[in-house]
């Protein structure tokens, strides 16, 4: 099999065009959708009318998003596509624009490429760091950071499940969805099978049991949202839509945008509306946010406003 079988999603909406490189959309309770524009250093706000405004420049890259437990925005920021910008975690205030620079490194190593965050019931919250290969666990005060798994394969998109006892992880190129199980927030169990053997991906030890599915051809993958039945959704690029992917890794369907929206990079998803059922697509190659019913809620997340 070379390519998933693709399902096309209906009652597709364009909610806003001419964003650059859109990521990291969050569904806020008043229906207005926020989201990172990697291109242009800043993060918007799409309201329900579809107006665009501005809420913070924060330079560099701001690629993935997420409200955390008081109410603000923190940001994971790659840098910018020329590097001209630090990669950090940003503090943002929705209300003001306000922005801070939480973490720029880890005990002595600079982080490289901050690419997504997930926040957990503690309000620490994990992030993956696609340049250094890397998946983080932090304190949104700055108070703590740790490198929880390292010598990954560029990590992208990252979520928990719906019981938070499992970390999920998309890694780009190798087109696999990883995960580890937690004893408890933060706290990851080894494998059972440590590093048997080498990965032909990357030339990196594999540990099998924490790789949940690889795919076939090229679904390369990027950032992930998971759903209220733990399936994790993430955004597909190059054969490109939204595959959802079972817990248990026995399944993948692909859904895919018409030809009229097609676009190469679907980047990321999140769920909003008051059921949930509503999903927030970013493709990025084309600047549009969309808005289409989706088949299941999504997970509701810990932390919103």
């Amino acid at each position: 099999m070379n390519r998933l079988i693709g399902t096309e999603l209906t009652n597709i909406r364009v909610l806003a065009e001419g964003l650059s490189f859109p990521e990291g959309p969050v569904a806020l309770s008043d229906g207005s959708v926020v989201v990172v524009e990697i291109g242009a250093g800043r993060v918007s706000r799409i309201d329900t009318n579809g107006s665009r405004a501005t809420i913070s420049k924060v330079g560099g890259g701001p690629n993935g998003a997420a409200v955390g437990p008081d109410g603000a925005l923190y940001v994971c920021n790659n840098g910018g596509f020329d590097k001209s910008g630090t990669a950090s975690i940003q503090r943002v205030d929705l209300d003001s624009g306000k922005f801070e620079t939480i973490y720029s490194a880890c005990d002595d190593a600079l982080l490289t490429a901050p690419n997504d965050l997930v926040f957990d019931a503690t309000g620490h919250f994990w992030f993956t760091d696609f340049g250094g290969d890397a998946l983080y666990y932090a304190a949104p005060d700055g108070s703590r950071i740790e490198r929880a798994v390292a010598g990954l394969a560029g990590p992208n998109g990252v979520g928990l499940s719906p019981d938070g006892k499992t970390v999920y992880w998309a890694q780009t190129f190798t087109r696999q969805v990883m995960l580890r199980r937690l004893s408890a927030p933060g706290a990851i169990i080894p494998g059972q099978q440590p590093y048997a053997v080498m990965s032909l991906h990357t030339g990196r030890p594999l540990d099998r049991d924490t790789l949940l599915i690889g795919l076939p051809g090229a679904h390369e993958l990027d950032s992930l949202a998971v759903d209220s039945a733990g399936n994790i959704c993430v955004g597909t690029l190059v054969d490109a839509g939204i595959t959802v992917i079972s817990p248990d890794g026995a399944s993948a369907e692909l859904f895919t945008l018409p030809p009229a929206l097609a676009d190469g990079f679907v980047t990321n998803i999140c769920f909003g509306g008051a059921d949930l059922k509503t999903a927030y697509i970013t493709c990025s190659l084309t600047g549009r946010l969309l808005a289409c019913d989706w088949p299941r809620p999504g997970l509701k997340l810990t932390y919103n406003r």
